[in-house]
């Protein structure tokens, strides 16, 4: 016999019927409150009357007790309260209008309730008494009682329950019916968000929540995950992008290797001039390939966090120095000014290089081989600071020069890209795979600084490096 697949379906509840049964549960739940408070403070107000309607007559009978006017006592008192009057020591009654009322302890200071079962033939005593005791020519207790069973307001109060009962369970069922209605009214908007999210997925971001602009917390919640959705939909773009300039840089140089094996399987082993362009070709785009792959991952490890920050003091003219002979050793032609404004920084002295080594060889690409660079540093003014840039106090800013040709006003805004093809600057013809500004633009948020484009007033293009 085979177990049953079929998955056990839960009860599903509605928030709207959950709210609605939340409040009238709450509202059943302040109703029996009130009304066991109501009951309270009426069987309290009734007993205290109780009390002092048993007091005075107790006082009313000993003024007649003490004026020999016991034949009157009846005659003064209520219909409704029974009394007796009998002697402390031989308990000998003098007067009452109950010869079935007991004697009971004296309760000086306020009535007591006293029940007995089976009392009476066809029923309980259920009483309330108050008995105290007097002097007047003599020692006596004096009885006032007040019968339960038969009192109006007792059974008034024990009435009170049923009724209130009976009131509240259509309360209950109206406050349901209301509040159900209100609630499904006001839970449209999630609904309506709900709807709209299930069309949202990884092949359609462009879709957004609605927004009723009524400025409630749906509202805002809606604007917010809309706002989320924008940046995801902007992350998802760049990694498309991304994935197709990767492929398309990887795709080029693979092509060329291919190409030049196939010549070589054909003819290299009998032409020696075409086996050493082919192998020069081979060599020179598997170097391109690895400078690829090694950019990726130090972009990924600038963006993971994973490069660690070795901040020393650097001397400026030094470091000025190194990236001059280092960019003379593969173009000697490329002239520097140097201006420096800053005699020593503290940063990591490798990374900072190696942005610079990178704007340096862009200007050498663009510029020309006999293209002159201007290198400057100098402190920040407040009026200067870079507004993606944090507020540092000893900040400073590294420019970097040309004398080329400068940049496309529509490409300045893109030109930290990856992979960005606005112009030469992005392209093979011109050496590289577009990665190199969007490298240093990481390293130099990884050092906390920024970094930005803009083109000279006379000629040229400039690089700007703000650092704390």
């Amino acid at each position: 016999m085979q177990a049953s697949d079929s998955p056990v379906r839960k009860l599903r509840i509605s928030t709207v019927r959950q709210l609605s049964l939340r409040f009238s549960l709450l509202f059943a739940v302040m109703i029996a409150l009130f009304s066991a408070g109501i009951i309270v403070l009426l069987r309290s107000g009734v007993r205290q009357q109780q009390n002092r309607e048993l007091i005075s007559a107790a006082r009313t009978i000993a003024e007649a007790l003490k004026d020999g006017r016991v034949q009157e006592i009846d005659a003064n008192l209520p219909y409704y309260i029974t009394f007796s009057v009998y002697q402390s020591g031989t308990q000998e009654v003098i007067a009452t209008n109950d010869p079935f009322l007991p004697m009971l302890p004296v309760t000086p200071r306020r009535a007591e309730r006293y029940t007995a079962k089976q009392y009476f033939i066809d029923g309980d005593l259920n009483i309330l008494y108050y008995a105290v005791p007097v002097h007047a020519g003599g020692d006596y207790v004096i009885q006032t009682a007040l019968n339960m069973d038969s009192d109006t307001s007792e059974s008034i109060i024990s009435g009170v329950p049923s009724i209130l009962a009976v009131v509240t369970v259509p309360l209950l069922l109206l406050s349901y019916i209301a509040v159900f209605f209100m609630t499904k009214h006001t839970m449209r908007s999630v609904r309506a968000m709900t709807d709209a999210a299930k069309n949202i997925s990884g092949s359609n971001l462009t879709d957004r929540l609605p927004v009723t602009d009524r400025g409630d917390d749906f509202d805002v919640l809606a604007k917010t995950l809309n706002d989320l959705l924008s940046r995801l939909q902007t992350d998802f773009e760049r990694e498309r992008r991304f994935t197709a300039d990767v492929s398309h840089e990887l795709k080029t140089p693979l092509a060329v290797i291919l190409g030049h094996a196939n010549l070589l399987r054909r003819w290299g082993k009998h032409e020696p001039d075409r086996l050493e362009k082919s192998l020069s070709a081979l060599i020179r785009e598997a170097h391109s390939m690895e400078a690829i792959i090694e950019n990726l991952l130090q972009m990924t490890r600038l963006e993971n966090g994973h490069i660690r920050i070795h901040k020393t003091p650097v001397p400026v003219a030094e470091f000025f120095t190194r990236l001059i002979d280092s960019t003379q050793s593969y173009a000697p032609n490329v002239s520097f000014t140097e201006s420096i404004g800053v005699p020593t920084l503290y940063t990591d002295e490798a990374l900072l290089h190696q942005v610079c080594t990178i704007i340096i060889s862009n200007s050498v690409k663009f510029a020309g081989e006999t293209a002159h660079i201007e290198l400057s540093i100098r402190p920040l003014l407040e009026a200067e600071r870079l507004p993606d840039a944090p507020a540092s106090e000893g900040a400073y800013i590294i420019s970097i020069s040309d004398n080329g040709s400068g940049i496309a006003q529509d490409i300045l805004p893109h030109i930290f890209e990856r992979f960005y093809r606005g112009d030469a600057a992005h392209t093979r013809g011109a050496g590289g795979a577009g990665l190199g500004l969007s490298i240093a633009a990481s390293i130099m948020q990884a050092l906390g600084g920024s970094i930005r484009a803009e083109n000279n007033n006379e000629k040229g293009a400039c690089i700007m490096l703000q650092l704390p």
